[in-house]
């Protein structure tokens, strides 16, 4: 009994300890688990704090504050037992309550024992020698105790020399793997010197020990989880002192007894301390490492690249409708059967592969190869020098290309290489900080990138040439100034270079002005006399905009010298309140305002949105101006949300500065020097449950009177078309479609005839498609159904088109992993004349069907097969076939699959019919396509072997 009093109060002590700073004075904070325990103490007088009022949580108890605490608990324990009239011994207590006691002091040791593993966890991760070796010493100095006196309880002591022991044991144990750990951290610290020069070796030795640091995380997370564990139940037992009173402590423990339990306690808490800043110390190491692991890495180079080898032969022989003998200009497209290795890509570059002649005239065997290798980096690092006085964290960041094709040819006259390597600069960047909120940016390469205005120097799409941009942020009132020079072209032999410089400055939030200059001639020293020397061409500009909460205001005045009326403005305005929005436009871009007159190399032959910009896969301009050139006037347009109604409009006034001719697909169009242009019109659109609902009108007008539409015209937000009509619209990739993955259209569109001077043209089109899974079948049907019917007195072609098809896959779970797949589109456009009594002048058909099967896995694995069969014919067609217009033969959008005739019926007929063979191993494989072309009765035969090899790195 008096050894279970020993150690209950080797408990209390080392809770005391743990807690001295955790109490509730003027300095601990309230809510503490101590709080209720430590107040009540300190009303007895057993604890008292510092004179200035505060009880110094974060100290550590010393020994004689310790001795202190107990002494001034035993006497009041004493004075109390005297003051009631009882002896302090322990034989009023029941033997019930003596078990109790019993239950919990030994509850309260199994705790201190699971601490006391966790500490030898710890330990064996982070403990040095000198900390293990104390604890070795204090544990010899228990086992040297005295014998325990006749009255103490036995068992108990028994229990803990047995503890002791294993406590002797596990302390060998930690020695052994804290060497080792020595041993390991002796060696990352060796590591850590030499990785500044060798990242390779850095991160092979930070994975080697990644696994030893998350260990010893993981146990410094359980050691803190079995403290607060440990906290939570001495709290409890420090509220049961109370229950403690009455009690003869002599019975159980002596004194000395209990300052020695307390001593080991103490250092044992002291230990735990130790080792806790150890393990911080040793975190924060592994957090240094890890910042400089992150910093080789990002500084590291990283390299890419492929090898291509290819060799090819083709093959063919048959006239064809332009060449006189055989094998001569035999062009077909591959593309329009099936997709395969001699396919030449996109080479127009409008997104479509199906009008592209893939198989030519006969070609020898020929082998290439080319090696391309790409070298890139992250932002580097660097230092000022000479001195090394100032560091730039992130200042370079660049990338490299080289390709080598066919090497190992030489010039036998000059012994030259006949394939050198191309090294490419691709970009090459930088930004330095020069001061305080002050940035200095540079980047140079063959492809310089820039842009000043939409009508100034526009370059960002498509780059001028060589040279390099700079930009300086001085970090006063917003300021940007950026300067230009190149080569426009590269070498090119024109010596024509560009410069310029812009400045923009954003004093105040919401407002921003900017200038810019910009010029581009020929290199005074390429040896043209001074007196013909033609002047470089000059453009300037000042733009400005304003955003005012809701309100935004926007202009730009620029000026060519290049040619006469190469100069404009334009000013926009709009204004958004909920779901309410108004924009307006007023704009004067004269004739002469030309890509190549403004300097900017992103004006393309489209003039949807002003000529300008690049042009998608699906023909629309992207990065485009917001006017066109040629033309005076304004526009407004609004739009008003009101729940699932949404409901537009818009009108739009200009005229045509100078006489203008344009001709493309659709026919002429000339205006003439005044000539006024209106287009007005709304719309409106209700949603619900994956379905669009659309009502529309629409108006052109060409000098006060209404056609049928205006081509050329399409500013902001205005169609110039004369039309109205109704369209609904189910879309299956809604969340809320009512038929996931059934996409559905019907349209109906009366639109305006000029030769009737009234909307008699109607139009019809109902079209959709549908994704449908039976187990491992996939189809994809689709159809479309369109019609144009025009009045009697029309001069337009009335037409319908009936279009429809499947396409199929199946993949079955066999040997060989078999997959099959096939489809199926065809047309047919029947055309008829309206001013002829609506008879029946053509009928233009197209049909196309493909199978093919492919065994997944061929002998071996990651081994291939694939053979395709597909057949094309058309008739009535208006060009040859040979080539398509684009494969449109899946579109439910377009009524033709690869000839786009539809108003009027032409006199070409024939056919496309091959097969495809493919045997792929990883990268490398080997193909084979043999392919008959009828061509108004002409045949041509083709084939062509492939052996290609592609390997990236």
């Amino acid at each position: 009994m008096k050894k279970r009093l020993v150690m209950l109060l080797a408990g209390l002590l080392t809770v005391l300890s743990m807690g001295f700073g955790l109490a509730q004075f003027s300095d601990v904070p309230a809510g503490h688990w101590a709080k209720e325990a430590v107040e009540a103490l300190a009303a007895k007088g057993i604890l008292v704090g510092f004179p200035d009022g505060t009880y110094r949580g974060n100290e550590t108890l010393t020994r004689y504050q310790a001795a202190l605490i107990i002494y001034r608990l035993l006497q009041q324990i004493e004075e109390e037992m005297k003051a009631k009239g009882e002896s302090p011994t322990m034989e009023a207590m029941s033997s019930e309550d003596i078990e109790a006691l019993k239950n919990a002091v030994q509850e309260l040791a199994a705790e201190l024992a699971a601490l006391g593993v966790r500490v030898s966890a710890l330990e064996d991760s982070a403990a040095t020698k000198e900390d293990i070796a104390r604890l070795e010493a204090m544990i010899q100095e228990l086992k040297a105790q005295p014998a325990p006196e006749p009255g103490m309880d036995q068992a108990a002591l028994k229990d803990l020399a047995e503890r002791v022991e294993a406590a002797s044991i596990a302390a060998d144990t930690a020695l052994a793997q804290a060497q080792q750990l020595a041993e390991q951290l002796d060696a990352l610290a060796q590591d850590v010197e030499g990785v500044k020069g060798d990242l390779a070796a850095l991160q092979t030795q930070v994975e080697a020990n990644a696994q030893a640091i998350q260990a010893l995380n993981e146990l410094a997370v359980l050691l803190n989880q079995d403290v607060l564990s440990l906290q939570d139940r001495v709290t409890a037992l420090e509220k049961g002192l109370a229950d403690l009173q009455g009690i003869d402590f002599e019975q159980f423990a002596s004194k000395e007894d209990v300052a020695a339990v307390q001593e080991f306690a103490a250092a044992l808490r002291s230990d735990l301390v130790g080792l806790s800043e150890k393990v911080s110390k040793l975190e924060g190491t592994v957090g240094d490492l890890s910042g400089k692991v992150a910093t080789l890495q990002r500084n590291a180079f990283t390299i890419s690249g492929s090898l291509s080898l290819n060799y090819s032969v083709y093959r063919a022989w048959g006239p064809d409708a332009s060449a006189a003998g055989p094998g001569t200009a035999n062009t077909f497209d591959i593309d329009r059967l099936f997709s395969s290795k001699f396919s030449t890509g996109d080479g127009n570059g409008n997104g479509s592969v199906g009008d592209e002649a893939d198989l030519g005239k006969n070609t020898e065997g020929v082998t290439n190869a080319t090696l391309s290798v790409s070298f890139s980096t992250g932002k580097l690092d660097a230092a000022s020098d000479p001195g090394k006085l100032n560091s730039y964290p992130g200042l370079v960041q660049f990338s490299l290309r080289a390709t080598l094709t066919n090497p190992g040819k030489y010039d036998p006259s000059t012994g030259a290489p006949t394939y050198p390597i191309n090294l490419t600069l691709d970009e090459f960047s930088s930004t330095l900080a020069v001061a305080k909120d002050q940035t200095l940016s540079f980047s140079f390469g063959q492809s310089v990138r820039s842009k000043f205005t939409e009508y100034v120097f526009d370059n960002d799409y498509n780059s001028r040439g060589h040279g390099f941009v700079a930009t300086y942020k001085p970090g006063l009132l917003g300021a940007t100034l950026t300067g230009v020079y190149g080569s426009k072209g590269a070498n090119n032999g024109d010596f024509t270079y560009f410069r310029g410089a812009r400045l923009a400055l954003s004093p105040v939030e919401g407002i921003a002005l900017g200038g810019s200059f910009v010029q581009e001639g020929l290199d005074a020293n390429q040896g043209t006399t001074s007196a013909s020397f033609p002047a470089p061409t000059t453009v300037y500009g000042v733009d400005a905009s304003v955003k005012l909460g809701p309100v935004g205001l926007a202009g730009e005045y620029f000026n060519s010298d290049a040619a006469p009326n190469a100069n404009g403005y334009y000013v926009k305005a709009d204004v958004a309140l909920g779901s309410i929005s108004v924009a307006g436009n007023y704009r004067n871009i004269g004739a002469g305002v030309t890509g190549a007159n403004m300097l900017s190399g992103d004006a393309t032959s489209t003039l949807d949105q002003g000529g300008w910009g690049g042009v998608d896969s699906s023909g629309n301009v992207i990065n485009g101006a917001p006017f066109r050139s040629n033309r005076q006037g304004f526009g407004v347009s609004a739009s008003a949300g009101l729940g699932p109604i949404t409901v537009k409009g818009y009108y739009d006034s200009s005229t045509v500065l100078a006489n203008e001719t344009i001709t493309n697909s659709y026919g002429a169009f000339n205006y003439s020097a005044n000539n006024q242009l209106v287009a007005y019109g709304g719309q409106a659109d209700l949603a619900f449950g994956g379905f669009t609902l659309s009502g529309f009108y629409r108006i052109a007008q060409l000098n006060g009177s209404t056609t049928r539409y205006i081509l050329t015209e399409k500013p902001a937000d205005a169609v110039y078309a004369s039309e109205y009509g109704a369209k609904l619209a189910h879309d299956g990739a809604s969340k809320d479609a009512l038929v996931p993955k059934l996409n559905f259209t019907a349209a109906y569109t009366q639109k305006y005839d000029n030769a009737t001077s009234g909307f008699t043209t109607q139009d019809i089109a109902v079209y959709g498609s549908y994704e449908l899974a039976l187990g491992p079948l996939t189809l994809k049907p689709m159809g479309r159904y369109h019609t144009q019917d025009a009045a009697a007195a029309s001069t337009s072609s009335d037409y319908t088109t009936v279009k429809y098809g499947v396409a199929a896959s199946i993949a079955l779970d066999l040997p060989f992993k078999p997959s099959l797949s096939g489809e199926y589109y065809a047309r047919s456009t029947q055309v008829t004349s309206a001013n002829s009594g609506s008879s029946v002048t053509g009928t233009i058909s197209e049909s196309k069907y493909a199978v093919g099967l492919k065994l997944g896995e061929f002998l071996f694995k990651n081994s291939s097969v694939e053979a395709k069969y597909a057949s094309y014919s058309g008739s009535n067609l208006n060009a040859p076939v040979l080539l398509g217009v684009s494969d449109s033969a899946s579109s439910t959008t377009s009524d033709y699959l690869y000839n786009n005739a539809v108003s009027s019926a032409g006199s070409n007929q024939g056919s496309v019919t091959g097969w495809y063979f493919t045997w792929t191993y990883w990268d490398l494989s080997f193909a084979y396509v043999e392919a008959d072309v009828n061509n108004n009765g002409n045949q041509t035969h083709g084939q062509a072997f492939k052996i290609s090899y592609t390997v990236k790195f």
